[in-house]
């Protein structure tokens, strides 16, 4: 960042304050005390939520706005160092950090007054300052279940949604062990890091005590079923007409593709992810925009989209005008309940454009799972439409595909009969029992 500071505010306070205690089994508010053994601020109690409150306000030693403590980062593992580059509330900074009992609930966070529990449910907010538009700004966030021998695990990371005071939220599921601890690397520009160098990176940790559910076992992972690898069509003869609606990999758009049928199925050609282990998928990442698919995890183990069928109810070849049904079968991680799916459709497949059908999904359950969505098919005659596969709750971007660790995207493209008593029609998304 380059643009001149803004005038200071007052510095952020230094004051430790006290953590509110448990009463009983009654869940309370958390307030976060510095640990010196630890080297980051800590809510030593279990409860309903745990809060920095001003222990992480400012940036290393920032003009007008040095960092209580700084740099936060957890003495047990490799300690970070903050950048020191340009002013308070002018430039980058983590201000506060808080974890809630509870979930984000059609983008809104719902806090549930339970404790934070092993097998539960939680969020994390962050309260930022991001420079200019916030465009170059991205916040990654971690999760440790032990921090006395943190093994920071990538919940996602999420771009400023604007310039300025800004507040991001991300929930997941609570793992096994009872002092675990988020820790959030705010970068400017750069790539996904737990601790990046840049002269205007921050990266803060809270840790919060996890109350204890002797109920509670963590699912095992399976052993990875080995998925086969077609041999691709080649891009230069281009791809052959697909024999009752099953598709062909085309090696000129990128993606599989059916010539005119009553549906369209992918058969195997979008099995897997990236070339994540027993599971590399077939022409990887098979979007016309090329995204990036995720390249964490293992095969029926963690997240990937299996297959896209797009269907109709009535007879004939699919026309335009016609209602037709986008069913996905995905492999969820855990309980499903971190996972989101987005559907999209692009009129015009050679230059696309996408656009969302209805709202996002979470996914059903554990494992093995079919998601679906409605919509009427506009003019086009080369059509598609994409499926986004996330862990977590992204923003897509403008390419309308998440980056993920564990993210998959996958387009299939459709061909489409022409219905001349249509005319400029817009696709109309329909409902589905699994929106949130």
């Amino acid at each position: 960042p380059t643009s001149p500071p803004t005038a200071p505010p007052t510095a952020p306070p230094t004051a430790p304050v006290t953590p509110a205690p448990t009463n009983g089994d009654v869940a309370g508010a958390q307030e976060a005390v510095f640990d010196s053994g630890y080297g980051v601020p800590k809510c030593s109690n279990a409860g309903s939520s745990c809060d920095s409150l001003a222990l992480l306000n400012g940036r290393g030693t920032i003009a007008n706005g040095n960092e209580p403590n700084r740099s936060n980062t957890n003495s047990n593992g490799n300690t970070c160092t903050d950048g020191n580059s340009g002013s308070y509330h002018s430039d980058e900074s983590i201000d506060q950090i808080t974890v809630t009992a509870g979930d984000i609930v059609s983008g809104v966070p719902v806090p549930s007054g339970d404790f934070i529990v092993e097998g539960g449910r939680a969020y994390v907010t962050v309260k930022l300052w991001c420079w200019g538009s916030g465009a170059s700004d991205t916040a990654d966030i971690y999760l440790t279940k032990d921090a006395s021998s943190p093994d920071w695990e990538p919940l996602d990371s999420i771009t400023c949604p604007g310039g300025g005071a800004q507040t991001i939220v991300q929930a997941f599921d609570v793992p096994k062990g009872t002092n675990q601890s988020i820790r959030v690397n705010f970068r400017y520009s750069g790539s996904a890091s737990t601790c990046s160098s840049g002269g205007y990176d921050d990266h803060d940790d809270l840790i919060f005590t996890v109350k204890e559910n002797p109920n509670f076992t963590p699912s095992p992972t399976p052993a990875p079923t080995p998925v086969p690898t077609p041999m691709p069509t080649d891009a230069n003869d281009g791809p052959p007409p697909s024999p009752g609606g099953v598709a062909v990999y085309d090696g000129e758009l990128g993606a599989p593709k059916c010539s005119f049928a009553p549906s369209c199925d992918s058969g195997i050609l979008l099995n897997g992810r990236a070339n994540i282990n027993n599971g590399a998928e077939p022409n990887q990442p098979n979007t016309l925009n090329t995204c990036t698919d995720g390249p964490a995890g293992s095969y029926h183990s963690d997240e990937s989209i299996d297959k896209i069928v797009v269907s109709k109810a009535s007879g004939g070849e699919l026309t335009e005008g016609d209602l037709v049904t986008i069913t996905a079968t995905i492999w969820c991680w855990g309980s499903g309940t971190s996972d989101r799916i987005d559907f999209y459709y692009a009129a015009n497949a050679n230059q696309p454009a996408w656009t969302q059908i209805g709202l996002r999904q979470v996914c059903p359950g554990p494992g093995l799972q079919t998601v679906t969505k409605e919509f009427v098919l506009p003019q086009g005659s080369t059509q598609a439409v994409r499926v986004n596969l996330m862990y977590g709750s992204g923003s897509a971007g403008v390419n309308s595909c998440t980056s993920g660790s564990w993210d998959d995207t996958d387009d299939l493209v459709i061909s489409v009969r022409p219905n001349p008593s249509i005319q400029g029609l817009v696709a109309s998304p329909g409902k589905s029992k699994h929106d949130d």
